[in-house]
């Protein structure tokens, strides 16, 4: 038995001798080993491929390279190496991996030149790809290359059918907005070919690059890139890092240790080796104009717990490109004075525009030079801001200012030359800043309501009212068979009379029935003979509050189907119909009543988009009013997926050279949401008479 397990040891020993495995080689070490750019390609750096020219990419093909990763898709502005990278892919699996190779096109015409002026040559020019070409008459044609044990296929959108019977491992779309999108009765040219790696389930790799092209928000590689882990690259601000290496030493007289980088195989995927630098400071990623959102990470780029909440994650503020300073500057008399003169901008120095455009830190405020971005480059950090998505998709979006090749004056330029010509803001947002240009020109975005719940100072939940109340109303919206309706608590912040009352969501969904909607509000006993009390403060000296105002829209549909003035009528101790409308309705005003039912009710007219302005500015975006007072429109932290989509779902568009919200899908919370907003300058006059009575009370106490 001994000498059997010695045999078969020594076995063990001579076959791993003789048969060792291939080295597995990065595709980093790969490209830049075999790759090299064609003089016909029109590069700027022909022959061998360096990619420490554009480091960004480096991390690109690490995160590709990452195990169990089957999409990877491109959001990005044009020329920043998009298709390079995609050429990239299909050279490395030609020599290195199994499978057959496709390769989508948006036309015939399209993929033959790119065949033609980019591709050719570089196949030609890669030795360990060419050395498997096969190039006869019949194996080596315009769409059609075959090498060794596995052919590369190029496909015209809308030509999927001549893939009939071919299967491959890896799939590039390229320019996939420009590809034949689905219809209503057939798929998309991707679907289709997609459909053709499914055999290769565990090792293929889709690849699908694009600028965003028409379609606004629902440009297909937007949707794509949002469906994915959505990396930004974040670089860091060299005044910030001066500043913090400066600080680091003071006051230490042991020796700082030299930074060495680690080795490759230490560092995350996406995160160059430079990166790991400790006096880095100021991570940021580069915006046109500064931004906020709400990210899963800290200022130090340190992800969050899997499971925190999105109003847990931090607010990040973006820095912004910065020309103000060039400016020509002239005067006109004032409007309230004609006698004084005000200072007003009348055009742009161009030409120092492009000579002196600055990129300004969101950290420490100071100007960053287009020259810095050669040192900021090598250090870059691709950071994901969907920890939720599959684990397999990656997306990553470059645009402009990310090149080394692209100065930042230029793209201020570009974007100073463009205002006021829609076609050319068009170009500069989709071609320069690798965006959806959509014609909405404000929106409500889940990010916005997460804001919203941050900022709301008292964390509470769905049926909670946060703090003492003077008011609850309700608004329902009647939609077919349906109610759905929004319960708001209303009360003053007594630590602060003089600012605005405060409104705090309570409750909200969905009813069946005007008995439901009375059970709701506490104004009809459900079957066990309870009424509904909505209670804020502990047990035994709590209060205990119910609806005591609200609106229903009334609608034609709500008023035929559903007799919303004679629920009104019934109740009009509480309830007031409503209709939303233009200012023709409401004669100039935002809100104008007019007596119905033999005078009996009032019905409300309210200028419809005023009021989604309102809700979206005041409330949402900028948690402000018109003159600068904060306003305390609070949201619970269990919003649900109904509240989330249907506020979400109404935006802003151009009409006939004309600013109007229009709903993209059920919008009917938002419009319950609406009408809140209306009934708040009824209570704010109610709740300043109880301000103006608690004042006298506290004087004729003092007396």
């Amino acid at each position: 038995m001994t000498a059997f397990l010695d045999a078969k040891q020594w076995l063990r020993g001579l076959i791993r001798a003789i048969l060792k495995p291939r080295p597995r080689v990065s595709l980093v070490e790969w490209v830049n080993a075999n790759v090299r750019v064609p003089e016909e390609s029109g590069g700027p750096f022909p022959g061998p491929l360096r990619t420490g020219r554009f480091p960004l990419l480096e991390g690109i093909f690490d995160l590709a390279q990452r195990r169990g990763v089957h999409y990877l898709t491109l959001c990005a502005s044009a020329r920043v190496g998009k298709t390079l990278i995609s050429i990239c892919f299909a050279l490395y699996w030609i020599a290195e991996k199994f499978g057959h190779v496709v390769w989508l096109e948006p036309s015939g015409v399209s993929a033959k030149k790119f065949v033609r002026t980019e591709l050719e040559a570089f196949l030609r020019q890669c030795p360990p790809v060419w050395a498997l070409a096969i190039v006869t008459r019949t194996a080596w044609t315009t769409l059609w290359k075959t090498f060794r044990g596995k052919i590369l296929r190029l496909i015209a959108s809308g030509a999927e059918a001549d893939l009939h019977g071919f299967n491959a491992e890896l799939f590039i779309g390229n320019e996939l907005d420009r590809c034949r999108r689905s219809i209503e009765r057939d798929a998309a040219s991707y679907d289709k070919v997609e459909a053709r790696t499914i055999l290769f389930e565990d090792t293929r790799l889709i690849l699908l690059n694009s600028t965003p092209g028409d379609g606004g928000e629902l440009s297909p590689i937007w949707l794509k890139f949002l469906a994915g882990s959505q990396h930004w690259p974040y670089l860091p601000c060299p005044h910030c890092t001066a500043a913090r290496a400066r600080k680091r030493r003071k006051g230490t007289r042991k020796p700082i240790p030299v930074f060495t980088p680690p080795a490759p195989a230490d560092c995350a995927p996406g995160w160059s080796r430079l990166s790991y630098d400790p006096d880095l400071a100021g991570w940021q990623r580069l915006t046109f104009t500064s931004q906020k959102k709400l990210v899963p990470f800290d200022a130090r780029l340190r992800a969050f717990p899997a499971d925190t909440p999105r109003e847990k994650w931090r607010e990040e503020t973006t820095g912004r490109f910065k020309f103000d300073q060039f400016a020509i500057m002239g005067t006109r008399p004032r409007i309230d004075d004609p006698t004084q003169t005000e200072a007003v901008r009348v055009g742009w120095d161009l030409d120092a525009v492009h000579r002196g455009t600055t990129y300004e830190c969101a950290h420490c405020k100071q100007p960053i030079e287009w020259i810095d971005l050669k040192w900021m480059l090598p250090r870059y950090r691709l950071v994901a801001h969907h920890p939720h998505a599959p684990a397999d998709r990656i997306s990553v979006h470059l645009w402009a200012a990310l090149s080394p090749f692209m100065r930042w004056g230029t793209i201020a330029k570009e974007f100073l030359e463009a205002k006021g010509n829609l076609g050319a803001l068009i170009k500069w947002t989709n071609m320069t800043c690798g965006l959806p240009f959509t014609r909405a020109r404000t929106a409500i975005k889940e990010d916005d309501l997460d804001r919203v719940i941050a900022r709301t100072p008292v964390r509470y939940v769905r049926g909670q009212i946060p703090m003492e109340a003077e008011e609850l109303s309700m608004t329902v919206d009647c939609q077919g068979e349906q109610f759905w309706f929004c319960i708001r608590a209303w009360g003053i912040l007594w630590d602060h009379p003089e600012q605005p009352a405060w409104s705090a969501l309570v409750d909200w969904g969905e009813a069946v029935s005007w008995n439901q909607i009375l059970e709701l509000c506490g104004l009809l006993a459900d079957r066990t003979g309870r009424l509904r009390r909505f209670k804020f403060g502990a047990s035994g000296g709590e209060r205990q509050y119910m609806v005591t105002r609200g609106l229903v829209d009334s609608g034609f549909e709500a008023e035929t189907n559903k007799k919303v003035y004679e629920f009104c009528l019934a109740n009009a101790e509480v309830f007031t119909p409503y209709k939303g409308g233009d200012q023709s309705k409401t004669r100039g005003n935002t809100i104008r009543l007019t007596p119905i039912m033999d005078d009996a009710i009032d019905l409300c007219w309210a200028w419809s988009d005023y009021f989604a302005a309102d809700l979206y500015y005041s409330c949402v975006r900028d948690g402000v009013n018109g003159v600068g007072d904060a306003v305390q429109w609070w949201l619970p932290a269990d919003l649900d997926k109904d509240y989330r989509t249907q506020l979400c779902a109404e935006r802003q568009v151009e009409e006939n050279q004309r600013l109007v919200w229009k709903a993209f899908g059920d919008n009917h919370l938002g419009d319950c949401e609406k009408m809140q907003r209306v009934l708040s300058g009824t209570i704010e006059e109610m709740l300043d008479e109880i301000r103006a009575e608690r004042a006298a009370g506290a004087a004729k106490k003092e007396a």
